[in-house]
């Protein structure tokens, strides 16, 4: 990890509106391989959608966070989809091979730690309770 302290108004755009991805992943006790179901957030910040992949993970599930950007159209035909990335902000894909990847593989091992010791999030920033997830009919937070 490393700080560097910079002038604030570097930035020259805002996004007030992220869209976040999850990755739920059917991982082992040693490893975060396995089948993933993976779901888009909106209308919320990051420690609302960290709230609330924990709590679907609960003890069994890994998770992963990532903000979802799409790359500004420049070139392309009218009607191209914009070409999509993710920038991970917790954890990373639970699928990734890891051999050549120390930095991945230290966020894989930290995926599997945080099921037993859950990030804390205040009650102020918890996602709201009763949020359904998409595909499995009556299961809320």
């Amino acid at each position: 990890m490393r700080v560097v302290e910079v002038d604030e108004r570097d930035s020259a755009w805002e996004d007030d509106g992220p869209r976040f991805r999850v990755y739920l992943h059917s991982s082992g006790e040693d490893a975060t391989f396995g089948s993933t179901a993976t779901y888009d957030v909106t209308g919320a910040d990051v420690l609302q959608v960290v709230d609330w992949a924990q709590r679907v993970a609960g003890e069994d599930l890994t998770y992963a966070v990532a903000l979802v950007r799409d790359e500004p159209r420049t070139y392309e035909a009218p009607g191209t989809p914009p070409r999509r990335g993710l920038v991970w902000l917790v954890g990373r894909d639970g699928n990734d091979v890891t051999d050549d990847d120390p930095v991945c593989a230290d966020a894989q091992r930290r995926m599997l730690l945080r099921r037993r010791d859950p990030v804390v999030v205040p009650e102020a920033d918890r996602a709201p309770d009763g949020v359904r997830i998409p595909g499995l009919p009556g299961f809320r937070t």
